[in-house]
């Protein structure tokens, strides 16, 4: 008899008091188990039932939470039967808000962390921040301060790579904007076509007209260079207000530190000095090369005019060297106040630095030249690009040669996705995710400003305005990930086809039904989907191809000789002299379409950050993105959308260990990502909380998906410290549920590890057929309503009992 057999069994109700638990509405607590049923402590009285002690049941909802009223279950009329389309309801009683009589509930809800206010919508164009922070987090090796030779130098490096591909990207995303305002409006448009910029677009008759004092061209890349600064400017105060609003005062008494659970260190959550000082040599590096990117024009006619300035090179010479120690002062590490104090001084200084050479920087570009006009592209914008984007191949080379050697030397366990190479994956998806946002900005900025279409011949049909080559390449990589896409999802149609057809005969056994009833197919394909989950690692190097494409290009070009200050050779002119079977129209042709596809992207964006001012449930499903990849701290992108586990741990913390200490018995519940949540709280409650709390998780991702891309945080041994510190933890998964799976910890000193109880999947459906008085048989609950489920309640009335007798002592 199969595992699946047995839990159908052991879950059934016992007595007619419990009532029909499978046709239980999807928001409804479903009814308590019997006290003497499989929930119950042998040998103990109900635990609602001692006198004198209080109970609390603490949920943390997992992403998307809907208000605190619906969490807790306190609308007036709760459905008894049927479903969404017609149900039967009744007035709720206060017995149908509590899972267990007696025990208090409360919510935790943190959602409005991440989906509360209108503009997080907009955090969907800072995407690639997230996924590079994101990535400092995946580091294969074991985390801590005790690592030693060349397990310690390569985690250093991982660390040290991730941080500057963060602050590439920082600069990468100014510089397309640079590349629209300073290059394309103020150079090419204003100060280069004049008349005919003004033909094409009358509004600019105020800047490119030949009689205004703002079309020379020191004016010109002044003003242009107000968008790119407009843009840093909101980063800048969007990372120091969400700082201010995520910021909580943590508690005196520090947690048990325990080098076996990363996430019990004492400061782990506080990462406000490392990010100031981050956030500062950011925007530094980011005026730094702005200001650069405006004199360098100024500079180049000097020089070739021979009136050069000495102090216009000084000033060039001293902006590259504030730029390049701003840049060397993100590899100081957060593992020393006295160090962090110093570095925050250190950028703080040079931020400033950076503003009076900027000030200056505009005094020289404003000083007389006649004669100085403007031709082509914007001189040492494609030079600058060229560096970015060798630097950022050459970062994720280094990335993932320590991520190589992290795993080989101090592994923290053998479940590691890609072999712990999921960690420069994601950084390398981020770096393609940022170059292809600032092609699509660049590129759509100059259709919209010549008047072309994407298929337009320019000069004929619109205004010649010159982009970057290196724009076509990654116009072609976003064709390439289309296409790529596509495949990926029949590939997928076809396995989950196939997945489906394998678990025909375990659903036949543990429900004794045909294999050509439809709903026998329902259930095997619903089991199918939720083992799709081992798939993201696969479909994630495929999506990666095209980023491989092009550091193979770069690299051929630094070798070849081909890479020149003006940039690498058009995408077309490139593919079809190398290889002679693709026709140029052909890859033209995938470089428009990148573009189309680029432009209805973006288009998107904007639609959707739109509609998530006016739609809450939009906001919610734009805030899931962000509750799964905002849970880490920003220690390597400091302009990254901010953490919420910053602002929910330690609130968690603090109301836990208030209630620990006044004698309440406290059942801690997490769903999803709110079982993460509430694992993190439980490594960082103090000492004399530990053992007065008990861990009921829920579809949670902490073995499937946690412990496998963030090895160094989660994992057996992690797990095993987790058990440790309370007084009971049951997990509850099903095989429906692509999200959550078991939690397996290491038993002992051994390589053995044991699984949380109970190792069985929770059946689903409960209930093959209809149940009596029901017309509809019970729907597949998947990753949802666990809380209806009666193990739920069974799994609360163990925790309880194992809590009083915690608190009773031997």
């Amino acid at each position: 008899m199969s595992d699946q057999t047995e839990s159908l069994r052991s879950h059934e109700p016992l007595s007619p008091a419990a009532g029909p638990l499978p046709s239980a509405p999807p928001h409804t607590p479903a009814p308590p188990a019997p006290e003497d049923g499989p929930g119950a402590h042998p040998g103990s009285a109900h635990p609602a039932a001692r006198p004198g002690r209080a109970r609390v049941e603490l949920r943390v909802h997992g992403v998307s939470g809907g208000q605190a009223e619906e969490l807790l279950d306190v609308e007036p009329a709760m459905r008894v039967g049927g479903d969404g389309l017609a149900g039967f309801f009744r007035w709720r009683r206060g017995a149908d808000t509590e899972t267990v009589p007696g025990v208090r509930r409360e919510i935790f809800a943190w959602g409005n962390l991440t989906s509360g206010s209108a503009s997080r919508a907009f955090w969907l164009l800072l995407l690639p921040f997230m996924l590079v922070n994101v990535a400092y987090w995946m580091r294969p090796g074991r985390a801590g301060r005790n690592l030693r030779g060349t397990a310690r130098v390569a985690d250093n490096v991982y660390g040290a790579g991730i941080r500057l591909l963060a602050l590439t990207l920082t600069v990468l995303i100014t510089v397309a904007a640079a590349g629209i305002g300073v290059d394309l409006l103020g150079w090419q448009c204003a100060a280069g076509l004049g008349e005919e910029c003004v033909r094409a677009r009358p509004w600019l008759s105020f800047w490119a007209s030949p009689d205004s004092v703002l079309s020379a061209p020191g004016p010109a890349l002044l003003v242009g260079s107000l968008v790119p600064l407009a843009l840093v400017a909101v980063l800048w105060r969007l990372s120091r207000r969400t700082a201010a609003d995520y910021e909580v005062v943590t508690t005196s008494a520090p947690p048990a530190y325990d080098p076996a659970a990363p996430l019990s260190h004492p400061d782990l959550w506080r990462n406000s000095e490392i990010m100031a000082r981050l956030r500062s040599a950011h925007i530094a590096v980011a005026l730094g090369v702005l200001a650069l990117l405006v004199a360098v024009p100024a500079l180049l006619y000097d020089l070739a005019g021979g009136a050069a300035r000495p102090w216009g090179v000084a000033l060039v010479g001293v902006l590259g060297a504030v730029a390049l120690v701003s840049t060397a002062s993100v590899l100081v590490p957060g593992v020393d106040p006295r160090w962090n104090a110093r570095a925050d001084r250190l950028c703080r200084l040079l931020r400033d630095a950076v503003l009076v050479l900027a000030a200056a920087t505009a005094l020289y570009v404003l000083w007389p030249r006649p004669g100085w006009t403007a031709q082509g592209r914007l001189p040492g914008h494609a030079s600058v690009l060229n560096a970015l984007f060798t630097a950022q191949v050459a970062l994720v080379l280094i990335t993932l040669a320590a991520a190589v050697v992290l795993y080989a030397c101090a592994r923290a366990h053998r479940g590691a996705a890609l072999r712990g190479m999921a960690g420069p994956a994601t950084a390398a998806l981020g770096a393609l995710t940022g170059g292809a946002f600032s092609a699509v900005l660049v590129y759509q900025g100059s259709l919209w400003l010549s008047g072309c279409r994407a298929l337009s011949t320019p000069g004929r049909d619109c205004l010649v305005l010159e982009t970057p080559t290196v724009y076509s390449w990654l116009q072609l990589a976003i064709a390439l990930e289309a296409v790529l896409a596509v495949a990926v999802a029949a590939v997928l149609a076809v396995r989950l086809r196939r997945s489906a057809r394998a678990h025909l005969g375990g659903v036949t056994e543990d429900y004794e039904r045909s294999v050509r009833d439809r709903r026998t197919r329902d259930i095997a394909r619903a089991r199918a989907l939720g083992r799709m989950t081992e798939v993201v690692p696969g479909v994630l190097v495929a999506l990666l191809l095209p980023a491989a494409a092009l550091g193979a290009l770069v690299l051929y070009s630094i070798l070849s000789g081909h890479l020149t200050p003006d940039g690498p050779e058009p995408a077309a002119v490139a593919v079809a002299g190398r290889v002679r079977v693709v026709a140029q129209g052909a890859v033209s042709a995938l470089i428009g379409a990148g573009s189309l596809l680029g432009g209805a992207a973006l288009a998107a964006l904007v639609w959707i950050g739109r509609s998530a001012y006016r739609d809450r449930p939009t906001r919610q499903a734009v805030g899931a993105l962000w509750d799964v990849g905002t849970f880490w701290p920003r220690v390597a992108h400091p302009l990254a959308p901010p953490s919420y586990a910053e602002r929910a741990v330690p609130q968690l913390v603090a109301r836990v260990a208030r209630m620990t200490r006044e004698g309440t018995a406290v059942v801690l519940s997490g769903h999803s990502q709110g079982s993460v949540l509430a694992a993190a709280t439980v490594w960082q409650l103090p000492d004399d909380c530990l053992g007065r709390v008990a861990l009921i998780t829920h579809g949670s991702p902490l073995d499937r998906l946690y412990a496998r891309y963030f090895p160094a945080f989660f994992g057996p041994e992690p797990f095993a410290d987790l058990r440790g510190r309370v007084a009971g933890w049951r997990n509850l998964w099903r095989t429906t549920d692509a999200i959550a799976g078991p939690v397996r910890m290491r038993s002992g000193t051994g390589p053995e590890t044991a699984v949380v109880e109970p190792q069985a999947p929770l059946p689903d459906p409960r209930s093959y057929d209809a149940l009596p008085g029901e017309a509809r048989r019970p729907e597949i609950l998947g990753h949802s309503y666990y809380t209806d489920d009666p193990a739920y309640s069974q799994a609360l009335r163990r925790m309880l009992t194992e809590l009083e007798e915690a608190y009773q002592g031997p």
